[in-house]
């Protein structure tokens, strides 16, 4: 379970600064992607009650110490950056019509709609004729990414189908693997296409072996889920770090996200101590309990899973289901 929030999309969100049987809402579900790496989920449960869990606030944080056989692990194990699902983009924001480039992992990426398959393809943006991006392209009348350069088409397996300058009765130049775009593994989960940043063939089913991170509520059909995107001037991994930060949420964010209210307000803002515990550490990512606050997880390298703790009502004891929040 990933766990995150975001400082823009939750700004019109509001968390009471009390509990009271009115003030539950219904249960709600987020997932965001922030480009360039990794999309905005929002999901709300629609039987059950709870409240948004997005910050909380605090100044300092006190973060305890993992288990040393935990910190020995995640040393001995190397980190393949490379060898991971990423999300690129939510299926609601692709035209099928036309091809789209992006960037992921310093890569330059082309997504476009194979009709003759009926699936998403992920191809490296640049043709093997003069290097020209493909995402500068079209997809032609007969379901083809065609080049805007030359005009060499190509299907959905990376192999090139037409090179109008070559003679029909000339060398069968189409068939050389030079004329074929790299291709990378691609699917689409949750309602997400996400790719494998690795073009080499012993790859082309890796989907069989590994999969996407995995949210239960993104397939739930009691969750109600809403998705958008955002471009950010920075790599995902300072916005990962920044929504992992309670401790900024009642200074950076002053007025604009009401968060709850500590019971000693050291200053105007209300930043507090925050008690944070590893309850699980390695290569992989790791589960952090804070109290009161919730359970955070985080899937390497990009998926933040969070749920806030369950809520009892003061007044007849009944108990709101926890919030829960995701990013990728």
């Amino acid at each position: 379970m990933e766990a995150l929030r975001t400082p823009s999309a939750l700004s019109s969100i509001h968390i009471p600064t009390s509990i009271s049987k009115t003030q539950f809402t219904k249960h709600k579900f987020l997932n965001f992607q922030f480009n360039p790496v990794p999309i905005s989920t929002f999901s709300r449960k629609t039987q059950s009650k709870s409240k948004l869990f997005t910050a909380m606030p605090s100044s300092p944080s006190f973060v305890s110490t993992p288990e040393p056989e935990l910190e020995a692990d995640s040393r001995a194990e190397k980190f393949d950056w490379y060898a991971h699902w990423y999300p690129v983009m939510p299926v609601c924001d692709l035209d099928k019509r036309a091809p789209h480039a992006k960037k992921v992992m310093g890569l330059d990426i082309v997504v476009w709609w194979d009709k003759n398959e009926t699936s998403w393809r992920v191809f490296k943006d640049a043709c093997p004729h003069r290097l020209a991006p493909l995402s500068e392209g079209r997809i032609d009348q007969w379901g083809r990414l065609q080049c805007v350069y030359h005009g060499w088409c190509f299907n959905g397996s990376g192999n090139c189908n037409f090179i109008p300058q070559a003679p029909p009765d000339g060398p069968p130049v189409c068939t050389s693997k030079r004329a074929c775009v790299a291709v990378y593994p691609s699917t689409v989960h949750h309602d997400i296409v996400w790719f494998w940043p690795n073009t080499d063939p012993q790859y082309k089913d890796i989907i069989l072996k590994t999969q996407p991170p995995f949210i239960p509520e993104l397939d739930d059909p009691s969750y109600i889920k809403i998705t958008g995107s955002r471009d950010l001037p920075y790599g995902y991994e300072v916005m990962i770090e920044n929504l992992m930060d309670p401790a900024h949420v009642p200074y950076a964010h002053y007025g604009i996200i009401r968060t709850r209210k500590p019971k000693v307000k050291g200053d105007r803002e209300g930043g507090s101590p925050v008690e944070f515990s590893i309850k699980k550490l390695d290569r992989d990512g790791f589960v952090g309990d804070q109290g009161q606050f919730g359970i955070n997880k985080f899937i390497a390298p990009f998926s933040i899973y969070a749920h806030s703790s369950p809520v009892v009502d003061p007044g007849d004891g009944a108990i709101a289901d926890a919030e829960k929040v995701s990013i990728v």
